[in-house]
């Protein structure tokens, strides 16, 4: 049986590791939908797997503190920021 994360920190570069991957196997449609404005609705399939995923290998605790989508933001929305024009980023505050 594989461990379960209980640290707060591992648990995030894991959660970071899927959110990785998940740029990695699906470059075009993620570029796609930050340009259309539907990254959640575009890639709502491979989030969900994602979760699942995480939830799996991470204590209850560990899960209830949203560290998987704190993961996703950085690394889908984020780190994305100067590799796609997209009016998405001049959005007013």
């Amino acid at each position: 049986m594989a461990r379960l994360y209980d640290n707060a920190d591992r648990a995030l570069r894991y959660a970071k590791t899927i959110a990785s991957d998940m740029v990695e196997y699906n470059k075009d449609a993620l570029l796609k939908s930050l340009k259309e404005d539907n990254v959640w609705e575009a890639l709502e399939e491979q989030v969900q797997q994602g979760r699942e995923e995480f939830n799996a290998r991470v204590t209850p605790e560990i899960a209830a503190m949203n560290i998987y989508e704190r993961a996703l933001v950085e690394v889908l929305l984020h780190r994305m920021q100067d590799r796609v024009k997209t009016p998405i980023w001049d959005a007013p505050e």
